[in-house]
C-alpha cells in the first residue's frame, strides 16, 4: 500500500501565518550574527541588537497578524496538509489572541535585557517567535500529532526562555521545574493520543468525529476511549494550569523573567485551550455526558483554589501566578458549558457553542489584559528578582506614578471592574454557562470574583495609600559620608535590618519637597533609551483592554458567536 500526497500551493498561502513567523525567526538569527559587537567575544551584544532585533521580530508579528486579518477576511476556511491545520475563522481569532501577547511581550523585552545586561538577543527573540509558532500549530491543530507537534515546539521553547538570566538561580529552577513537570505531563497528552487512536483507529479530528458521531450515538464511550479522555484532560489542563496540575505555575512565572512569564500565561492557555475545545467540545461531543462532570470539578477546583491561593500572597508576581490559575477556572467554564450539539443536516448548533464563543472572547480581552499587568510587573523587576513584594511597592504611585497607574488598570480590569474587557469578558462567560443550564457555575464564578477584587484591591491600596517605609535615623549621629555612586548602593531594597549607605540630604532640605522618585537599581541613561518599547507595549495593552471592554465589545462578542461553530470544519 502506497500513500503519495503533494501539497497543493494554497495550502501554503493557509498557513502563511506561521510561515511569516518561522522566516523572521530565521532573518532574525541571521541579523544576529551580522550586527557589530561591543566585546571580543561573539556573546558580546553590542547597542544595535537592543533595537534592531526586537523591531524585527515585533515587524514579524505585525506581519503575521496582517495574514490572519487577510485569511479572516478573504481566506476559503478549508483545511490544510491533508485535513491537519484548519484555517477556520474561530481559530484565526484564537490566532489573534495568541500574536498580541507575542507582539506585546517583544516590546517588554528590550528595557528589560538591557537592565539585566542579557546577551544572546538573537536567540532570545528567536525563541520568541519559535514558541508563538508552537502555539499557533497547537490552536489550528485538525490531528492528534499536529497537537503533539505544537506542544513540544511551544514548550522546548519556553525551557530555554524561562531559564534564561543564567545568573539568577531562581530562572534556572523555573526553567528545570517548568521541563520536568511539562515533560510529565507531555507523556499523558501522548499516551492518551495513542489510546484514542487505539479506541478509534483514526488521528484526524474529522474522522474520529465521524466515528462518534456514527458508533457512539448513545452518549456513552467504551473503557479505552474513557481512559484516553482521563488521560487527554490531564495534558490539557496541565497548559491551562488547572488544579491540581498547577504546581508549576507560580514558581515558574516567578522565576521566568517578566516579559517570557507575560506571553507564555497568555500564549500557552489561549493555544491550549482552543484545542481542549476542539478536542472535546467537537470531536468528543456525543460522549459529553461522560467528560463533563470531570472538567466540571477541575473548573470549580481550579476557580476556588486559585482565588483562596493568591489572597495569601504577598509577592504580586506570584499572586498574577495563582489569578492566572483561577482564570484558566473561569475558562474551563466554557468547555463545559460549549459541547457541540450537531444538527440533522449536520451543522453545529450555534447555541450549543456559546462556551466556545465565550472562551475566543475571553482569550481576546485576557490577552491585552494579562499582558499589560506582567508589562508594569516587568518595569519594577530588579536584577535579583526582588522589588515585587508588598512593601516594595508601599508608596508606589509617589515614586512612579505612572507604572503604578498602568498596574491598578490592569489590576482592576482583571477584577472585572467596568468599563474594562474584564468585566465583558466575564459577563459573556458566566452567561453562557446560564444558557446551557449551569447556574452553580455562575453563582460559583460570581463570588470566586467578589473574592478576587480583594487581593487586586489590596495591591492597588498598597502602591496608591501606604507610605514607603524609611529607615530611622539615630538621634546625634551625623549621616556618614558616601562615595559617589548613590543609587547603586539602593539596591538592597527593604529586607533586614542592616544600614544601607545613601546621601542623605540635610533635615531642612528634606522637608523643603518630596522625595525624587526612586530608579529601579541597574537602570541607566542607556536603559532609559529602550523603555520606549515598553511605554508603547503598556499602551497597547491599556488601549486594548479599553475598547474590548467598550467600543468594540459587542460586535467582538457577535463575531465569536459566529465563528466558533466552525472550529471543526468538516
Amino acid at each position: 500500500m502506497t500513500f503519495i500526497y503533494t501539497v497543493p500551493p494554497e495550502d501554503w498561502g493557509r498557513i502563511a501565518p506561521v510561515l511569516v513567523l518561522v522566516g523572521m525567526a530565521l532573518i532574525v538569527m541571521l541579523v544576529d550574527l551580522l550586527l557589530p559587537h561591543a566585546g571580543p567575544r561573539s556573546k558580546d551584544t553590542g547597542p544595535e541588537n537592543f533595537l534592531i532585533l526586537p523591531i524585527l521580530s515585533f515587524l514579524g508579528v505585525l506581519g503575521a497578524l496582517a495574514a490572519t486579518i487577510t485569511l479572516f477576511i478573504v481566506g476559503d476556511q478549508k483545511p490544510a496538509f491533508n485535513q491537519m491545520v484548519g484555517t477556520d475563522q474561530g481559530t484565526l481569532y484564537a490566532f489573534m489572541a495568541i500574536l498580541t501577547a507575542s507582539g506585546i511581550g517583544i516590546l517588554l523585552s528590550p528595557a528589560y535585557l538591557k537592565r539585566l545586561n542579557l546577551v544572546h538577543q538573537g536567540e532570545y527573540y528567536a525563541l520568541m517567535l519559535l514558541a508563538t509558532v508552537g502555539m499557533l500549530f497547537l490552536a489550528a491543530a485538525y490531528n492528534f500529532v499536529i497537537i503533539f507537534v505544537g506542544v513540544e515546539l511551544l514548550s522546548l521553547s519556553l525551557y530555554i526562555l524561562c531559564s534564561y538570566v543564567g545568573r539568577r538561580r531562581a530562572s534556572q529552577e523555573s526553567g528545570m521545574k517548568y521541563f520536568l513537570l511539562s515533560s510529565f505531563a507531555s507523556a499523558f497528552l501522548l499516551y492518551g493520543i495513542a489510546l484514542a487512536y487505539g479506541a478509534t483507529g483514526r488521528t484526524g479530528f474529522n474522522d474520529i468525529a465521524t466515528f462518534m458521531a456514527t458508533n457512539f450515538s448513545q452518549g456513552h464511550a467504551p473503557v479505552l476511549l474513557l481512559v484516553a479522555m482521563g488521560l487527554l484532560s490531564v495534558g490539557f489542563a496541565f497548559k491551562v494550569s488547572a488544579i491540581p496540575f498547577q504546581a508549576w505555575t507560580p514558581d515558574v512565572y516567578q522565576g521566568a523573567p517578566a516579559p517570557v512569564t507575560a506571553f507564555m500565561s497568555v500564549g500557552t492557555k489561549a493555544a491550549a485551550l482552543v484545542a481542549f475545545a476542539r478536542v472535546f467540545d467537537f470531536v468528543l461531543g456525543p460522549v459529553a455526558g461522560d467528560w463533563i462532570p470531570v472538567v466540571w470539578a477541575i473548573a470549580i477546583l481550579t476557580i476556588i483554589g486559585g482565588n483562596l491561593m493568591a489572597v495569601v500572597q504577598s509577592n504580586v508576581k506570584r499572586m498574577l501566578a495563582y489569578s492566572s490559575i483561577a482564570h484558566g477556572g473561569y475558562l474551563l467554564i466554557g468547555i463545559v458549558a460549549g459541547s457541540a450539539v450537531i444538527t440533522k443536516n449536520g451543522a453545529v448548533d450555534k447555541t450549543s457553542v456559546i462556551g466556545v464563543a465565550a472562551i475566543l472572547f475571553y482569550l481576546l480581552c485576557y490577552a491585552f489584559i494579562n499582558t499589560g499587568a506582567f508589562g508594569a510587573v516587568s518595569m519594577l523587576e530588579r536584577l535579583d528578582n526582588s522589588g515585587l513584594d508588598a512593601k516594595d511597592l508601599r508608596g508606589l504611585w509617589y515614586r512612579r506614578p505612572a507604572v503604578a497607574g498602568f498596574l491598578a488598570f490592569f489590576l482592576l480590569s482583571l477584577a472585572g471592574f467596568p468599563p474594562m474587557a474584564g468585566f465583558a469578558s466575564k459577563f459573556f462567560l458566566f452567561s453562557s454557562a446560564i444558557v446551557r443550564g449551569h447556574p452553580e457555575l455562575l453563582i460559583i464564578g460570581v463570588l470566586a470574583s467578589v473574592l478576587g477584587m480583594y487581593y487586586y484591591l489590596r495591591i492597588i491600596a498598597t502602591m496608591f495609600m501606604e507610605q514607603r517605609e524609611q529607615a530611622p535615623a539615630t538621634a546625634g549621629t551625623p549621616a556618614p559620608a558616601v562615595p559617589s555612586t548613590p543609587r547603586r548602593a539602593r539596591t538592597g531594597g527593604l529586607a533586614g535590618g542592616t544600614a544601607t549607605a545613601v546621601a542623605t540630604r540635610p533635615a531642612a532640605a528634606t522637608t523643603a519637597k518630596p522625595s525624587a522618585p526612586a530608579t529601579p537599581a541597574g537602570e541607566s541613561e542607556e536603559v532609559e533609551q529602550h523603555t520606549w518599547m515598553s511605554w508603547t507595549a503598556l499602551g497597547i495593552a491599556a488601549l486594548g483592554t479599553l475598547a474590548a471592554g467598550t467600543v468594540f465589545s459587542f460586535w467582538l462578542i457577535q463575531l465569536a458567536q459566529q465563528v466558533a461553530p466552525n472550529l471543526l470544519t468538516r
